[in-house]
């Protein structure tokens, strides 16, 4: 495995096989479609009328853009984090599907979107860090090392 110094030297050289390209593909449209969505749902297709249509819009849609440069980019670690965004806008697919009362095929598409975004953006992550090195040391492989160290240190002390 391929190891880089500079992190945005790797995102730009490294190849990528090709189901993490799809991955990639998955997530990156589901959640720009998200993006455009968001608006048109809650301001034109069905505004709350109990409610100005900036709040659903600032609770949900404005976090998104947080994360579409780095998604852009191919970041990974944009990836793994847009999904707490991700949730947090699960919570109002899903609280909708259980208690909407309007046109629930709206909700369908929001659900649809999230849903691949999520499996896109997790997987992507997961497999295009793991091909740049930037995977998380295993427990096993700490403890041997923090053991070796200790005990270097122990017969260092003893001479």
């Amino acid at each position: 495995m391929q190891k880089f110094e500079n992190v945005q030297d790797a995102f730009k050289n490294a190849p990528m096989a090709q189901f993490v390209k799809k991955l990639k593909l998955l997530g990156l449209t589901s959640y720009l479609l998200l993006v455009a969505y968001y608006p048109i749902l809650f301001v034109i297709l069905e505004p709350n009328p109990d409610a100005a249509p900036y709040i659903p819009m600032t609770l949900f849609w404005v976090p998104m853009l947080f994360a579409v440069r780095g998604l852009i980019q191919g970041n990974p670690y944009t990836y793994a984090w847009s999904n707490f965004v991700l949730m947090w806008c699960y919570i109002h697919g899903l609280t909708s599907l259980w208690t909407y009362t309007g046109n629930i095929g709206f909700i369908i598409i929001e659900v649809v979107l999230l849903t691949g975004a999520f499996i896109g953006n997790t997987y992507f992550a997961r497999f295009r860090g793991r091909e740049l090195g930037l995977a998380l040391p295993k427990i096993k492989e700490i403890k041997e090392q923090e053991k070796a160290f200790f005990e270097k240190r122990l017969n260092d002390t003893d001479v």
